[in-house]
């Protein structure tokens, strides 16, 4: 094994999603090869262990807001809370003592309930592989390990038994292994992600995570395209900008207080959908995020006209620093981080960064995301009588991609100014 200075585990989170159109007829094509009907995929769903979705969204609903608070306020910002979450799952079995507590806090497990995590993780994945009719749902990872460099016999069991990973071993520090990471992660997420890497990652590199996140739907009701027409949008109270906003009228799950509104728009036959929140005009984005966000009971069928911009959004960022400020500190600490669980070797190894980026796109017919995380291991009911309601998403608001059966939010964004990317 070559000398190394110190091991450092650079954290690279880089969720690309791309949401586009596509038509029914091509999610009915993943329906045909699903394995699980409706019904089957909510009874296994049903025997997760809750805990994991609810960490997994929590920690998204708290990164969201401190990315904000930290200069993302203003524009189009969109992260993937699962990815994030899978990516620090591989890494807190890979830590000890203090390092994997601070790992497994974050997460929402107690040391001692490591296995537990992993379990709901094993569950988890033959549902994020298979979401039932009418939607397309595809969860891949991966682990590229340096020539000479050995894991550890339990973390491999937990990466290949827990999370499906594939190991392979490579020469890190070559331009080859740019070429083969990216087409892996090409390979899983229908060509969407074909630049995980720029370059390879360094000489002090020891082992990439790779983890790959594709999914496919159309709009259980498409937006009529003849509905799409020009509207203001208002970034601010001082602002108008025009955007092509969407609309349909339809029954929908619905609720509303004096703060927000919310709708959620069906994709395939109910199993998924976009989650829509609008502040109201007296409060904001930020005021309904340190509430938290409608669920459950909250929501009744109703009646009425949704409004939803055509959208594009791109977002990039480390997120070592908020991460950090959520209270993940030893790791991060080159002199403090314990990784010994994750491969033999003679050097400490710590968290160098998190990067996360994303791309989104939203129109009339369906959907389509890809996710990609890079963890690279361096050196060093019936409808009601009430009135019909409007939601005219004309101001900025959030929305939550959710598997509604499962209760994981695969993506989770904030749109300030649909045309900021455009």
């Amino acid at each position: 094994m070559k000398k190394r200075p110190g091991l450092h585990l650079c954290v690279l989170l880089l969720p690309c999603i791309l949401l586009a159109g596509c038509g029914v007829g091509d999610s009915a094509d993943s329906a045909a090869d699903s394995a699980m009907n409706y019904s089957e995929r909510a009874a296994s769903a049903a025997k997760l262990d809750a805990r994991l979705a609810r960490h997994s969204n929590e920690l998204g609903l708290r990164l969201l807001a401190k990315l904000r608070e930290q200069g993302g306020a203003e524009g189009n910002l969109t992260i993937s809370p699962y990815s994030i979450s899978a990516a620090l799952a591989l890494a807190y079995n890979g830590g000890s003592g203090e390092t994997a507590a601070e790992l497994g806090g974050l997460l929402g497990y107690a040391p001692g309930e490591l296995e537990q995590l992993n379990a709901g993780n094993k569950a988890l994945l033959p549902l994020l592989n298979d979401a039932g009719p009418g939607i397309q749902l595809e969860l891949a990872n991966s682990v590229w390990v340096e020539n000479g460099i050995k894991l550890r016999k339990n973390y491999l069991e937990a990466a290949e038994t827990s999370y499906g990973a594939q190991v392979r071993t490579t020469d890190l520090s070559a331009e080859k292994t740019v070429t083969k990471v990216n087409q892996w992660v090409s390979d899983h997420t229908a060509g969407k992600i074909d630049r995980m890497l720029e370059q390879p990652p360094g000489g002090n590199t020891v082992a990439l995570l790779v983890n790959a996140l594709y999914f496919k739907g159309a709009w259980q009701e498409k937006f009529p395209v003849e509905n799409t027409a020009l509207a203001d949008f208002h970034p601010d109270k001082s602002t108008t900008v025009e955007v092509m906003m969407m609309k349909q009228s339809g029954n929908f799950a619905y609720a509303e207080n004096e703060d927000w509104q919310a709708v959620r728009l069906p994709y395939g036959e109910g199993q998924m959908d976009m989650l829509v929140i609008l502040p109201s005009e007296g409060s904001s984005i930020d005021e309904v995020l340190q509430g938290g966000l409608p669920a459950g009971d909250l929501f009744a069928e109703r009646f009425g006209t949704v409004g939803l911009p055509r959208f594009t959004a791109e977002y990039g960022a480390d997120l070592k620093e908020a991460v950090q400020a959520l209270g993940l500190k030893t790791p991060f600490d080159p002199a403090k981080a314990d990784f010994a669980a994750l491969a033999d070797t003679d050097m400490p190894i710590f968290i160098g960064s998190i990067i996360h980026k994303t791309y989104m796109e939203v129109n009339e017919s369906g959907t389509e995301a890809a996710a990609s995380t890079l963890v690279a291991m361096d050196a060093g009911a019936a409808p009601t009588a009430d009135l019909p309601f409007e939601l005219t998403a004309d101001r900025p608001f959030i929305y939550v991609i959710e598997d509604r059966q499962t209760e994981l939010w695969l993506f989770l964004g904030t749109v300030g100014n649909p045309q900021a990317a455009e």
